[in-house]
């Protein structure tokens, strides 16, 4: 078999499932590996290196059947970033876990997940996690493999386990695959194997990444043969590292990186090309220290894949979810920055209106794009970074207030951006999960548009009084249309009209002065008002006085409004009326 490289494993799943416990446990099994010596951490990554592998997994897999130098686990953020965080031709990762609570089962972050994956044409193994939360569980002084796991948990805790798992093949049968515990899988072209994972314990990790490699070294043999030339990578994000200066964090997923390189990479505004000045990842000295304390290691070459720091002029620019490639003469370098700039394309059409998203990386604005295309939400603007002044000066201007809102995935609010504790003409609504961020507009944008109404209704039905002026009856029905004297308040067309005692007399239509249609009328006012319902002679005479119709729920609401006298006057009357028959109208 042909010399490979690591594998480059995801984690998805559903919000709370156990994915940040499981990549938990995976870096503890490094850290606590007496093989590793100085362990390697890798930037946005989990390593687990060969020998690591070999000590999980004895017992699991024959040393003849192990091929591939190790695992690395990419903690990309969010289900549709495993999507966008793209490498050329295809996603980030070669392989993925579908992280699964044994007590929830699948959930809507499951079946989207599952979709991308069908999508991507990954190969993934379903991580069935809690399992020591289940009844019949027996804890052991330390990890066992799982098969003695389920010996041991006894006849209730197998039985409880075989209903979840069957519930969970069930789900993913609903989805289009079949799946089946992964012992018990002959198949794994047409199956998926699902591992009982206590994450906690540490209980069928071995198993999982044992099951890992089998899928790598059985479906990905020709996309992981080891590459020497022509290094291609991810940007995760860009930093500062002391002693270093700027960086960019890279998952280097083919071929090569050498000080000395010239690469081109997506920067914020153009692709830039630049010569690697170094090449750092961080280690510590001795097995189980902690991660904190991290010394860099200062390479010449790194070989995929792997994730390191890199140092180049102008790295500081570099967008997060970009590209970065290494060139080797100038039409090569050409070629890659027209190749870069089309990937890094506006990821929607600004609507005239609409909302403003903003995203850590390139990966997750694309995400957080393809959601709103989804739930119909129109992108006004987006950007990658921090949210600041200058975009909630622009959303302000945003036409429908119902978009006056920016949705900041992963990203933070500049201080600038909006005063502390107040509201502001724009909603900022930041979150880590993609889908609660779009719930949380979802609601806000529901109550926006009632309260917007309301007002517009609470405008047209403002306290007024009117009389019916004597001989100025232009026309007797369909509509009448009337002079009409204002006696208090402000009249607006749009509301009904009533007499004194209740009896309601039409929906007044229009307005118009002097031959003009007018929007209101104040205390005073003279002009012909046209009223549809309203018959002359019949419920409509010459002289009559008329009140508009308040809705109990606009007469409650205007008690926390300014009114004048005149008004207030008015509003009592309409309340005095309708509490002959409801005693506590109005209150």
């Amino acid at each position: 078999m042909a010399e490979l490289r690591e594998p480059i494993v995801s984690v998805l799943g559903h919000v709370d499932h156990g994915k940040t416990t499981l990549l938990d446990r995976i870096a503890g099994s490094v850290r606590a590996s007496k093989e590793a010596g100085g362990i390697t951490q890798h930037i946005g990554a989990i390593e687990v290196p060969g020998e690591t592998v070999r000590a999980l997994c004895q017992g699991i897999l024959r040393t003849d059947q192990f091929a591939v130098p190790g695992l690395l686990f990419v903690d990309t953020p969010g289900h549709r970033s495993f999507e966008t965080m793209r490498r050329r031709g295809g996603a980030l990762a070669d392989l993925a876990i579908l992280v699964i609570d044994s007590r929830e089962g699948v959930m809507p972050q499951t079946r989207e997940s599952i979709q991308i994956l069908r999508h991507e044409k990954t190969p993934f193994a379903v991580a069935m996690t809690k399992i020591d939360l289940l009844a019949g569980w027996r804890k052991v002084p330390a990890p066992v493999p799982l098969a003695d796991q389920l010996a041991k948990g006894g006849p209730e805790f197998v039985k409880t386990l075989d209903a979840r798992l069957y519930t969970i093949s069930e789900s993913l049968g609903g989805l289009g695959f079949s799946a089946e515990r992964y012992d018990r899988v002959s198949d794994f072209a047409h199956n998926i194997g699902i591992v009982p994972v206590s994450a906690k314990s540490g209980v069928g990790v071995p198993e999982l990444i044992a099951l890992l490699v089998g899928l790598s070294q059985r479906f990905l043999s020709q996309e992981l043969q080891l590459v020497e030339e022509g290094g291609e990578a991810t940007i995760l994000e860009r930093s500062d590292q002391k002693g270093v200066g700027p960086v960019g964090s890279v998952i280097l997923y083919n071929g090569r990186l050498r000080v000395g390189d010239e690469v081109v990479a997506n920067g914020r505004n153009e692709p830039f090309s630049a010569k690697i000045r170094g090449i750092y990842r961080p280690v510590t000295n001795k097995p189980g220290k902690s991660p904190r304390t991290p010394r860099l290691e200062s390479l010449d070459s790194v070989q995929a894949a792997a994730g390191v720091y890199v140092s180049a002029p102008g790295i500081e620019d570099a967008m997060p979810g970009g590209l970065l490639r290494v060139v080797r003469n100038e039409e090569e370098r050409e070629r890659v920055r027209i190749e870069l700039t089309r990937e890094a394309q506006p990821v929607a059409d600004p609507a005239p209106s609409g909302v403003g998203i903003f995203a850590d990386t390139l990966g997750g604005l694309e995400a957080l794009a393809f959601e709103c295309r989804e739930n119909q939400i129109p992108v006004h603007e987006t950007g990658v970074g921090p949210v600041g002044r200058p975009t909630i000066l622009r959303m302000a201007t945003v036409k429908d207030p119902s978009h006056r809102a920016v949705l900041a995935f992963n990203v933070p609010i500049l201080p600038d951006a909006q005063p502390e504790g107040e509201a502001g003409p724009v909603k900022i609504l930041r979150a880590e999960v993609m889908y609660r961020l779009l719930e949380e507009y979802g609601t806000w944008r529901t109550e926006r548009v009632r309260a917007l109404a309301s007002g517009r209704r609470l405008a047209l039905v403002h306290p007024a009084k009117l009389e019916v002026l004597s001989g100025f009856v232009f026309r007797a029905s369909k509509p009448a249309i009337v002079g009409v004297k204002v006696l208090g308040g402000t009249l607006r067309p749009g509301i009904r009209l009533m007499k004194p005692d209740g009896t309601e007399v039409g929906l007044l239509k229009a307005l118009q002065k002097d031959g003009e249609s007018v929007a209101e009328a104040t205390e005073g006012t003279e002009l012909a008002a046209s009223i549809d319902g309203a018959v002359m002679g019949r419920n409509l005479k010459e002289g009559d006085v008329l009140l508009v119709s308040v809705p109990e729920a606009a007469a409650r609401a205007f008690k926390n409004q300014s009114l004048t006298p005149v008004e207030m006057a008015i509003l009592d009357e309409v309340a005095r009326m309708h509490r002959t028959t409801q005693p506590f109208w109005g209150q």
